[in-house]
C-alpha cells in the first residue's frame, strides 16, 4: 500500500473516556484536589517535611487533572 492508501484507510482517534464525563470528571478531581489542598493548608509548621508533600504531591495532581478535564469539558483541547 502507498502512503496515501493508508493515510484513506486510517481511523480517527477515539478518546478512552467519553466526552460525556469530562465534566463529571473535572467536579469530582477539582473537588477532591480542593478538599486535599485544605488539608495541606492546615497542617501545622512544625511538621515533617515527607507528611508536608505526600500531601501537596495528590493536592497538586488532582488540581491539575481537574483543570485538564475542565479545559476539554469547555472545549479547550490542549
Amino acid at each position: 500500500m502507498s502512503g496515501l492508501a493508508d493515510w484513506q484507510v486510517a481511523k480517527p482517534y477515539e478518546a478512552p473516556i467519553p466526552q460525556i464525563l469530562f465534566p463529571i470528571l473535572a467536579f469530582i478531581l477539582l473537588l477532591l484536589g480542593f478538599i486535599t489542598t485544605s488539608t495541606f493548608s492546615v497542617i501545622k509548621a512544625k511538621t515533617s517535611l515527607i507528611q508536608e508533600i505526600s500531601s501537596a504531591i495528590p493536592a497538586s495532581l488532582l488540581l491539575g487533572f481537574g483543570t485538564l478535564f475542565l479545559f476539554l469539558a469547555v472545549g479547550i483541547y490542549v
